[in-house]
């Protein structure tokens, strides 16, 4: 299994500097846009690692033809699903997109809840309203997979063991590169989690190591939910090979330089980071959230359970 490394904040960096970047291998959900004739020219960047059959997080955000990001709180986004494959005209199912920052007041991209009943070839009309009332029209076409790298909803969480607290006689920069860590997040392994009976969240993220600046915003938001639901346990790992020296957490590397997945991380399967799992008392999969997420997102999956 290829990793994939931060693709939401890759994809997000290079278009808000506006110029080229080493652009790492992306998965086949990545599309090929194609501008509506006649129509302006947006063009959008799917951000998910892998878009399967079933109920999707459709994460995305919209770029202009200077590679200049337009996402914004005030650009209303409209999405219309195709199956290619049965047609490519018909609208199968529709969604109004909303709008997250990644980083507040600086990067934002859009969510969507997206469910496709069948894999295959799949199309999405994104609409883009501005504040101006212009409408601002692409097409883009990807592959949606029968199944895919992580667990799927529903699924028994993979039974794997993560370092505590326990384990570095309570010295948490052995355990995070997070500048101001919640001690409750490294009491509790994801084995000792899975076999307690109890729900708990896992959050993988590396504040200091992420390509960019996504993974520790999305460690905050966590934090700042788990406050409100002490009864849930709360977990986060690096998902890198970690080596502790001068005094704090430092990557491992492969012979061609990138950060080298760490166990846990193969283990679930996880082709981006960050990527946060909510786990139901019965150990399977509750909610997931690959990239960044919204606190109320977050405490609907909670309240669910």
């Amino acid at each position: 299994m290829r990793w994939f490394t931060s693709l939401l904040a890759t994809a997000l960096l290079v278009a808000a500097c506006g110029g080229t970047a080493a652009t790492p291998p992306l998965p086949t959900a990545v599309p090929s846009a194609t501008p509506i004739a006649g129509g302006p020219e947006v063009l959008p960047l799917l951000i998910n690692s892998e878009i399967l059959r079933g109920p999707n997080r459709f994460l995305f955000s919209l770029t202009d033809r200077q590679n200049k990001l337009v996402a914004a709180p005030d650009v209303a986004v409209h999405l219309s699903f195709y199956d290619v494959d049965t047609s490519d005209t018909d609208v199968v199912f529709e969604a109004d997109a909303r709008f997250l920052w990644a980083i507040e007041g600086e990067q934002g991209l859009y969510v969507a809840s997206a469910t496709f009943p069948d894999a295959g070839r799949w199309g999405t009309l994104f609409e883009a309203t501005f504040p101006d009332g212009s409408v601002k029209a692409v097409r883009a076409d990807y592959d949606v997979a029968e199944s895919g790298s992580t667990p799927a909803l529903g699924a028994n969480a993979a039974l794997v063991d993560t370092p505590t607290l326990d384990d570095v006689g309570g010295d948490l920069r052995q355990l995070t590169t997070d500048q101001d860590p919640d001690p409750r997040f490294y009491e509790t392994s994801i084995a000792d989690a899975l076999t307690s009976g109890k729900a708990f969240v896992v959050s993988f993220a590396t504040p200091a190591f992420c390509e960019t600046r996504m993974c520790g915003p999305t460690l905050q938001t966590v934090k700042a939910v788990a406050r409100d639901y002490p009864q849930i346990t709360f977990i986060n790992v690096e998902p890198y090979r970690m080596a502790f020296r001068d005094g704090s957490l430092q990557p491992e590397r492969d012979a061609s330089g990138q950060f080298r997945p760490a166990d846990w991380t193969n283990a679930w399967g996880l082709r981006s980071e960050p990527y946060t799992f909510v786990i139901a008392a019965n150990g399977t999969v509750a909610a997931k959230f690959e990239g960044v997420l919204g606190e109320d997102e977050l405490r609907g999956a909670l309240d669910d359970l």
